[in-house]
C-alpha cells in the first residue's frame, strides 16, 4: 500500500535522508576525514611504517566499518542492538591501535582518538559496559605501543619515560570518560524532569479546560433542566398539557447533557491499553469508532507501514492529542468528516494525521486555543512535534510526529 500524495511529503523526507546518515555517525565521519588528511603527511614525514598500499588498505578497512555502521543504523532509525554496536566499537578500537602502532607508537598522536571513542560510547552506557570499555581501551593502547619499546636497543629503553607518559596518557582518557557519562547522565536527568514538567502542565491546562466545560456546558445545562422540571412539578396538576410539554423539551436537552457527559469521560478515561492489551493501532481504532458514533461525524481511519511498539507514555500522549483533536473537530469546526491517519515510516518513529474539513481559522490567532497548547506540550514532552495547519474555508490539519 503506497502513501496517498497529500502525507507522503511528511511520512518518507527523502530529501533529509542524506542528513540523517551523516548525523548517525558524524563524529565518525570526521575522525576518518582526519585520517585521510593525517596518514599521507604522516608517511611523508617517515613515520609511518606501512607502504602506501598497506596505509589505503588500513583506511578502506576503516571507512568499511564506518559505512556499514552507519548504513545499519539509519536502516534502524541511528539505532543498534547492544551486541552489533559494542562489536563496531571493538573493530573501531582494534583497526585505531593498528594506526597508533604503525605511526610511531607511544610518540604517535593518533593515540587521541581514543578520546572520540571513549567519549562517544560512554555516552550511553553503563557502568559495567565503561568498566569494560575502560579496559579494552587500556588494553589495546598498550598492545600498539609496547612492541616499539620492546624493538628498541636495550640502551635505548626508557620505561620509566614509558611508564610515565602511557599512565598520564590513560589517566585522563578515563578521567574523560568518566566526566562523559557524568555529563550525560545529568542531561538524560534534566531531560527526564523537563518531560514530567511538559507532562504536568499539559495535564493541568487539560483539566482546567475540563472544569470550565462543566462549570460553561454541563453544569449550566443541568440547572436549566432542574429549574424547568421544577416549574413543571408546579404545573402538573394546575396545567398538565402544559407540564407535558415542558416535559417533551426537555428529553433532547437531557441527552444532549447525557452527551456531553460521555465526552468528558472519554477523556478522563485512564489509560487502558496494557490492561486491555491492545496495540496503540486497535486503542486509536476503538476511540474514532466511539467516537463517530457519539458525534454522527464521518471519521476514516487509516494506517500506514509495518506497526511497530511505542512506549507507554509515548502511545498515551498519541491517543490524548488524537482524542483533543477530534474534540476540537466536533465541537468548534463545524466538521462534517475527519480523516485519521497513522503511519509508520520505514526508519522509526510515528506520524499521525488528524485532518477535518470543516470551517478552518488561522493559526496565529489561536495559537494557545481549543486545548492545542496542551497537545503541543504533549508531543514536545515526548521528544516530537506538533504542526498545525489551517486557513479559513480549509479545514484544520494536525501533524504529531514522535520519535
Amino acid at each position: 500500500m503506497t502513501d496517498p500524495p497529500s502525507f507522503k511529503r511528511r511520512t518518507e523526507p527523502r530529501n533529509r535522508d542524506l542528513e540523517a546518515l551523516w548525523q548517525i555517525n558524524k563524529y565518525l565521519w570526521m575522525t576518518l576525514a582526519f585520517l585521510l588528511v593525517y596518514l599521507p603527511i604522516a608517511r611523508w614525514q617517515g613515520i609511518l611504517r606501512l607502504t602506501g598500499w598497506q596505509a589505503a588498505g588500513l583506511f578502506a578497512l576503516a571507512l568499511l566499518d564506518g559505512g556499514t555502521r552507519s548504513y545499519l543504523a539509519f536502516r534502524r532509525g541511528g539505532f543498534l542492538p547492544d551486541y552489533m554496536a559494542w562489536g563496531f566499537t571493538g573493530l573501531d578500537i582494534l583497526l585505531l591501535s593498528f594506526a597508533v602502532h604503525f605511526t610511531g607508537g607511544l610518540e604517535s598522536e593518533l593515540w587521541l582518538v581514543y578520546f572520540v571513542v571513549l567519549i562517544f560510547e560512554s555516552l550511553y552506557a553503563t557502568r559495567q559496559q565503561k568498566r569494560l570499555l575502560n579496559l579494552a581501551v587500556t588494553l589495546a593502547y598498550l598492545a600498539a605501543v609496547l612492541p616499539t619499546q620492546l624493538v628498541l636497543p636495550a640502551s635505548e629503553r626508557h620505561w620509566e619515560a614509558f611508564a610515565r607518559i602511557f599512565l598520564s596518557r590513560l589517566f585522563f582518557l578515563v578521567l574523560t570518560s568518566s566526566l562523559a557519562r557524568r555529563i550525560s547522565r545529568n542531561v538524560q536527568e534534566r531531560d527526564r524532569e523537563l518531560s514530567l514538567l511538559h507532562e504536568q502542565m499539559a495535564t493541568a491546562e487539560e483539566r482546567g479546560r475540563i472544569a470550565r466545560e462543566v462549570h460553561d456546558g454541563l453544569g449550566h445545562a443541568l440547572v436549566s433542566i432542574i429549574l424547568r422540571l421544577e416549574l413543571c412539578a408546579r404545573l402538573i396538576r394546575k396545567a398538565p398539557e402544559e407540564a407535558e410539554t415542558l416535559l417533551k423539551e426537555e428529553i433532547p436537552a437531557l441527552r444532549a447533557a447525557w452527551n456531553e457527559g460521555r465526552d468528558l469521560a472519554f477523556h478522563l478515561r485512564p489509560w487502558e491499553s496494557e490492561a486491555s492489551g491492545e496495540s496503540l493501532t486497535e486503542l486509536l481504532r476503538r476511540h474514532v469508532g466511539r467516537f463517530a458514533e457519539r458525534t454522527g461525524l464521518s471519521v476514516d481511519f487509516r494506517v500506514m507501514g509495518d506497526e511497530r511498539e511505542l512506549s507507554p507514555a509515548a502511545a498515551y500522549g498519541l491517543t490524548r492529542i488524537v482524542q483533543e483533536a477530534l474534540t476540537n473537530a466536533a465541537k468548534h469546526a463545524e466538521a462534517t468528516g475527519v480523516e485519521v491517519l497513522l503511519a509508520f515510516p520505514l526508519r522509526s518513529g510515528v506520524v499521525c494525521t488528524v485532518r477535518d474539513n470543516g470551517v478552518g481559522f488561522v493559526p496565529e490567532e489561536r495559537q494557545n486555543g481549543f486545548g492545542l497548547q496542551a497537545m503541543r506540550d504533549r508531543a514536545e514532552a515526548l521528544g516530537g512535534t506538533l504542526v498545525l495547519e489551517s486557513a479559513p474555508g480549509g479545514g484544520v490539519e494536525i501533524i504529531v510526529t514522535l520519535p
